[in-house]
C-alpha cells in the first residue's frame, strides 16, 4: 500500500511540474557494453543515481582498483555530472582517488570509470603481514634464513591476492558509487585591486569556531 501510494505522489508531482513548464532534464546515454546497468535512483527524491560496476581491474603502478560501468554520457551546456561515494563506503578500507569525480559530459563521450584506493597501502598491508610472519617463525624457534624465508612468502602471498581482487572493496555487479547532475554558470574572473570588505575578512582555518 505504501508503494502504491508512494507511486501516485511520484506522478502527483511530475504531473504538477510538467502543467508549469518544469520538465524532468534529460540526459543522454550510450551503453558501451551489453552488460551496462542503467543508473538508478533507490528512492524518490533521492539526489544520486547508483551506478552499477560491470568489470574491475587492480592497477598495480597506481595501486588502484579500476570499477568500469560501461556507459558514456552527453549532457547540455553548463551541466556537469559528478561521481560521489556510496554513504556505504565507510564499510570499507578504500576511498574515491579522485575525492569527488566531475565528467564534463557537454564535451567527454568515454567511459564512467570509478578508481577507488585503498588507505593502507599494498606495500604498507605486504610489509606488515610479513613481518608478523617472521616474528612467528622466530618464535616457533626457526633461524633467521628461515624467517626470512617465510617473510618473503608472506608478503608474496599479499601480492598475489592484491592482484586477485581479494582485497577489493565492491565485486561486480555491485553499486560502486553515485552520480549527481548539476547545474554551472559560465564563470568570468575579474581582478581587482581591493575586495569588499566582511565580517570575517582574511581569518582562515577554524576561524569561525574561534570564541568572541
Amino acid at each position: 500500500m505504501d508503494k502504491e501510494i508512494s507511486l501516485d505522489k511520484k506522478d502527483f508531482i511530475t504531473f504538477a511540474k510538467e502543467a508549469i513548464g518544469q520538465k524532468p532534464l534529460e540526459i543522454k546515454f550510450k551503453k558501451l557494453d551489453d552488460k551496462a546497468v542503467v543508473p538508478t535512483y533507490a528512492h524518490y527524491g533521492d539526489v544520486g543515481m547508483d551506478m552499477t560496476a560491470i568489470s574491475v581491474e587492480y592497477n598495480e603502478l597506481m595501486d588502484v582498483y579500476i570499477y568500469h560501468t560501461g556507459l558514456a554520457f552527453e549532457s547540455d551546456y553548463h551541466y556537469g555530472q559528478f561521481l560521489f561515494p556510496r554513504s556505504s563506503n565507510r564499510k570499507t578500507d578504500c576511498y574515491l582517488s579522485n575525492s569527488v569525480g566531475i565528467i564534463d559530459t557537454a564535451l567527454y563521450r568515454g567511459e564512467i570509470i570509478f578508481c577507488y584506493k585503498s588507505r593502507t597501502s599494498t606495500y604498507d598491508r605486504a610489509n606488515t603481514i610479513g613481518l608478523k610472519a617472521f616474528m612467528n617463525a622466530l618464535a616457533e624457534g626457526k633461524d633467521a634464513i628461515e624467517a626470512k624465508c617465510e617473510y618473503t612468502l608472506a608478503k608474496n602471498r599479499v601480492y598475489e591476492m592484491t592482484k586477485n581482487l581479494e582485497f577489493a572493496p565492491y565485486k561486480i555487479g555491485d553499486k560502486i558509487g553515485q552520480m549527481v547532475v548539476l547545474p554551472y554558470p559560465d564563470v568570468n574572473l575579474i581582478e581587482c585591486y581591493e575586495l569588499k570588505e566582511s565580517v570575517r575578512g582574511d581569518k582562515g582555518f577554524g576561524s569561525t569556531d574561534e570564541k568572541k
